[in-house]
């Protein structure tokens, strides 16, 4: 007995130690093991409520998930499919499972005022990637590619390029009522002098949609001498049925950054495209939803995504795309 009432003290000792050093390790590794409401009790829930399963699509998951693991955040994920109807029950979905945040790359700006009325109502904090042209008082945050400055800068470029002569100008898009529309927009503008835009159609995201697409625009429209394509999936369809026609006379304008993209401008059969990954996307999607609702200091809450445009003179100098 009296050898274990002599022990005590250094067993209280030896505990409160490891208690300290506990605390201490905690203290050094990442601080999206605190809840949503600070009180240090559970780690961070968040839900990922994705628009597509295209590449950047992906490629945005993948880099949120990665960046998940390694900060200690437990990440849900679910996917629209291009459906404003499905991004709607996806964010339901991730109300009734009480995630602390939930993060949206939206299919629609329409259907995403209704995601976010909900995730209002139900106080649980919403945040963007890719777009941010909503009421910023109803967000969490957001990371945004300035998808404005894309399609000025490679208006801009174009113009440039053309050196004021008259020319036929092409645009493939994606889907209508998002990122696209303002991308398209500000491209439009940016054209002066010469070129002027002959052909509008939407692909849809789809690179077979956009082969057909370009297919037609052909028909209608021999002489064109440029074509912006809203990202490189569909810049590729374009490019399949400009080579079967035997058109290589033709300037390929686009967006991504992606390995295949940045592999075409290359070897010229894009002339320029726009490096804004989803890696960067993602990540940064992560660390600042976390960083917002613990309320760290030097958080943004609108961020935006670093871009680059790629020509065939600094294509080697490209961000990684996918993590």
């Amino acid at each position: 007995m009296a050898l274990h009432t002599s022990l005590r003290p250094s067993l209280k000792t030896l505990a409160a130690a490891l208690a300290a050093a506990t605390v201490a390790v905690t203290g050094c590794s990442s601080s999206t093991t605190t809840s949503a409401s600070g009180d240090g009790e559970k780690p961070l829930t968040l839900g990922f409520v994705n628009g597509n399963t295209i590449e950047f699509h992906t490629c945005l998951q993948r880099s949120m998930e990665a960046r998940a693991k390694t900060a200690g955040v437990t990440l849900l994920t679910s996917n629209s499919a291009m459906d404003p109807a499905k991004e709607l029950s996806n964010i339901d979905d991730m109300i009734a499972k009480q995630v602390d945040a939930i993060i949206v790359q939206t299919v629609n700006i329409d259907s995403l005022e209704g995601g976010i009325a909900r995730a209002n109502r139900a106080k649980i904090p919403i945040f963007l990637t890719s777009v941010a042209s909503v009421d910023q008082s109803k967000i969490l945050g957001a990371v945004i590619t300035d998808v404005v400055k894309v399609g000025r800068e490679l208006g801009e470029w174009l113009v440039k390029d053309n050196a004021g002569a008259a020319a036929d100008v092409a645009v493939i898009g994606g889907a209508p009522g998002a990122a696209a529309d303002l991308m398209n927009n500000a491209f439009k503008k940016a054209l002066t002098g010469g070129p002027r835009i002959v052909f509008d159609q939407p692909a849809f995201w789809q690179r077979a949609k956009a082969q057909d697409v370009a297919e037609n625009l052909l028909q209608a429209h021999p002489k064109i001498k440029y074509v912006f394509v809203h990202n490189e999936d569909m810049a590729l369809g374009v490019l399949a049925a400009f080579k079967a026609a035997g058109r290589t006379d033709i300037k390929i304008l686009t967006n991504g950054g992606s390995p295949a993209g940045i592999d075409a401008v290359r070897s010229g059969e894009f002339a320029v495209t726009v490096s804004n990954t989803p890696k960067s996307v993602g990540e940064m999607a992560i660390d600042d939803t976390v960083g917002l609702l613990q309320k760290k200091e030097g958080v943004k809450k609108i961020a935006t995504v670093s871009d680059m445009l790629i020509t065939r003179d600094n294509a080697d100098q490209a961000p990684p795309y996918c993590s």
